[in-house]
C-alpha cells in the first residue's frame, strides 16, 4: 500500500453538515457527542467549528431548503412577479410536505420551529435574503419599499400559515400563504 492510499483526510467543517444531512434525512436525531465520535474530532473542536447543536441542524435544514429552491426555480416561468409568488407556494408546499423535515418539527414541535424561524440558526435569515434578491429583480416595485422588509413579512407570513398546525392548531395552508405573498407582491407593485 502506497503512503498516499494510507493517509486518512482529517475531517473539516463540512462534514459535520455532510454526516448530520445524511442522520437527517434518515431520521437519526443529530447528537453532538455521536457526531464528534463517528467523525474522530474532539467535542470541543465540533463546538468550536459550529457552535451549537441548534446551528448544525439550521445548516442541515438549509441545505434541504436550499435544494428545494433549486427544483422548484429549475421549473420557474412567466412573468417575474408571478413566477415568485408560484415558486414561493411550490417551496411552502416542497417544504411542508417533505417528510424528514415535518418529523423533525412533530418530535419536538417548540425546538423544530426555534430551528427554522428565529434567529438561532440560518434558516430564517437565509429565507430572507433569498426571498430579497427575487423581490430585487421585480421590475415594478415601489421604490420607498425597504426589499429586506417585504422580505422578511414574506417569510414570516410563509412559516405562520405552513407551520400553522404547531403555531395555533390549525391544519398547514401553503396556498393560503401563497395567497397572501400575492396580495404583498401585488401591493408593493401598486397593482392592487
Amino acid at each position: 500500500m502506497s503512503d498516499e492510499a494510507a493517509v486518512v483526510s482529517k475531517p473539516v467543517r463540512a462534514d459535520v453538515i455532510d454526516l448530520a444531512h445524511r442522520w437527517f434525512l434518515d431520521g437519526r436525531r443529530i447528537d453532538m457527542q455521536q457526531l464528534a465520535r463517528e467523525l474522530g474530532i474532539g467535542r470541543a473542536t465540533l463546538y468550536r467549528w459550529w457552535g451549537s447543536r441548534e446551528v448544525v441542524i439550521g445548516e442541515v435544514v438549509w441545505r434541504v431548503i436550499a435544494e428545494a429552491i433549486t427544483r422548484v426555480e429549475a421549473r420557474g416561468y412567466g412573468a417575474p412577479a408571478a413566477r415568485f409568488v408560484r415558486n414561493f407556494g411550490k417551496l411552502a408546499d416542497t417544504v411542508r410536505t417533505f417528510e424528514p423535515l415535518s418529523r423533525f418539527v412533530a418530535e419536538d414541535p417548540e425546538y423544530g420551529l426555534r430551528v427554522l424561524t428565529s434567529r438561532y440558526t440560518v434558516v430564517q435569515a437565509r429565507m430572507i435574503d433569498w426571498a430579497a434578491e427575487r423581490l430585487a429583480g421585480l421590475p415594478d416595485l415601489d421604490p420607498r419599499i425597504e426589499l429586506r422588509d417585504l422580505a422578511y413579512a414574506i417569510v414570516r407570513i410563509g412559516e405562520a400559515f405552513v407551520w400553522s398546525d404547531v403555531i395555533t392548531g390549525d391544519p398547514p395552508q401553503s396556498e393560503k400563504a401563497t395567497a397572501m405573498v400575492e396580495l404583498l407582491v401585488s401591493a408593493a407593485s401598486g397593482k392592487r
